[in-house]
This record gives C-alpha cells, structure tokens and sequence, in this order.
C-alpha cells in the first residue's frame, strides 16, 4: 500500500503524524529536534520512502502539535511507542537528533523490544559540563523564541543555510515557548539508565566535534559497551552539523540501516 504524502493524525494522544513510504515495508522512525517540527526531515523522506515505511511525529507543542503542552520526556516517549505498535510492522529503526535523541534513550530502556537498531545525534545521556547555564539560557530566551530577531540569531549560531531559513523559521514559529522550555530542561537534566540496563540494541552515536566533551567521552562509552555500536564525530563542526550538511546525514542512515558506505566526512572515534 502507497502512502506517499499522508498526514495522519493520532486518536490515542492528538500528535500528527508525516507518513510516507509503503506501509508494510521496514519502517525508519524520525524523531525532530526541540524547536523543530516532522518537516526538518523531508529530504530524507525523498530518499527512503521509494523502498521504506518513513514516520516522523510533530511532538507535543511543535509543528501541527503545538497546541498540545509538552508535558515529560517520558509521557512523550510513551506516545512515540504507540506510534510504533499502531503504525509499524515489528521492530523499527530510529534516527533522532538533539531533543529526538533524548527521546530514544527513553525508547531503549523502556521499549527495547520494539527497536532495531538506532542512530543518536547530538544528544547526550547525561547532563554536560555547563547545562545549568543552558537551562538558564533557554528560560530567559524562551519568552522571544517566535521573534525575528531570535530565529536570526539562532539561525546565525547553528550556521544554517540560506536556502533552509525558511523552513528553520517556521519551525520557531509553530513551536510552543512555554513547550520548548519544557523539553529543553528536561533534555539538559536526563539521566539516561541504558548503562545499567544491559541493553542490546546496536546504536550509532555522532555528534558535531566541537559538541560538549561530556557527551564524546559518554558516547564513545556507551559506543565500546553496547554490542555492535559505533560512534563517530563531524570534524570541526557543532550541534547542527545535520543542517549545514543533509547528504551526509542521509548516508548516515544509509550505513547504520543498510549497511551502505560509511560517510566520508565522518570521522570514527574507538
């Protein structure tokens, strides 16, 4: 069954949902960092819906969800796990970046079963060095998360392409503030419990190289424990490495899901 474009939306907890693909194909599950929305990965989609089930969620207070308060990490979690049981067809493979990456150390310790394999992108397992004095910051910027000045000035920090500020843009501007504080300490402050838990679930781990040294040394730990990890950096770039550079980031997948070639302007770390 063709899917391609559909928008659905979740009875069970109000959350919309981007879905293309064929239905009953592998499923890649597409988690979107915190002020962002399903529609920062339609690239991908482009690219894997020909031979995949490609789902992506607006989380609570983002994109077409955002009048629905984010409440934890957890109750999200929860919903992206319905989303799995009710839209896939067995165990899933799911790439998440920053906030997204949070989400899915929650799906593998609380969900195990209906996981693959995934890929965690600029998120860390544990508080970094100095989140206290992020958390301040996103408190007192939050208030003028949807003004001018604000996506400009982020925009201009994460080094977003010109031809990508639009779409940069209207995430903000369709993200709840008070949501995006919400998700944004809560992310800061996680403790993930995978180290303790024995899981199995292989994983890859990649981060921008100028990224918190706390969250390199956590993935490169977790990379050396969990059976069949990996974990790698993007020389000489930062948290938003995905935006200044898609190709790579879809050869990412590409690698991790179905054994590809490993993207040349990665660089392993072991």
């Amino acid at each position: 069954m063709n899917i391609t474009g559909n928008r659905h939306k979740l009875t069970a907890d109000g959350l919309f949902l981007a879905e293309s693909g064929t239905q009953h194909a592998q499923s890649i599950l597409f988690l979107h960092s915190s002020g962002s929305n399903s529609g920062m990965w339609t690239k991908h989609f482009a690219v894997f819906e020909k031979s995949f089930h490609c789902i992506a969620p607006d989380f609570p207070g983002h994109g077409k969800s955002n009048s629905i308060a984010w409440t934890t990490i957890d109750e999200t979690t929860d919903s992206i796990a319905k989303i799995i049981k009710n839209k896939c067809r067995g165990s899933v493979n799911v790439v998440g970046v920053s906030l997204g990456g949070s989400i899915i150390y929650r799906l593998m310790e609380k969900y195990p079963e209906l996981i693959d394999k995934v890929i965690i992108d600029g998120a860390s397992p544990v508080p970094i060095k100095g989140h206290r004095l992020v958390i301040f910051g996103v408190t007192v910027t939050s208030p003028l998360l949807r003004t001018g000045f604000m996506i400009k000035m982020m925009a201009k920090g994460l080094k977003v392409l010109p031809e990508e500020f639009d779409s940069f843009k209207k995430g903000f501007e369709n993200t709840s503030p008070k949501s995006f504080r919400r998700a944004m300490v809560q992310a800061n402050r996680l403790k993930s419990d995978i180290d303790s838990r024995q899981v199995k679930i292989p994983a890859f781990f990649v981060s921008g190289e100028t990224e918190s040294e706390t969250m390199h040394r956590f993935h490169q730990k977790f990379a050396e424990k969990i059976p069949g990890s990996e974990c790698a950096v993007y020389p000489q770039k930062g948290h938003a490495w995905l935006v200044e550079d898609i190709e790579t980031h879809i050869e990412l997948l590409r690698y991790w899901f179905f054994d590809g070639e490993f993207p040349v302007k990665l660089r392993r770390i072991s």
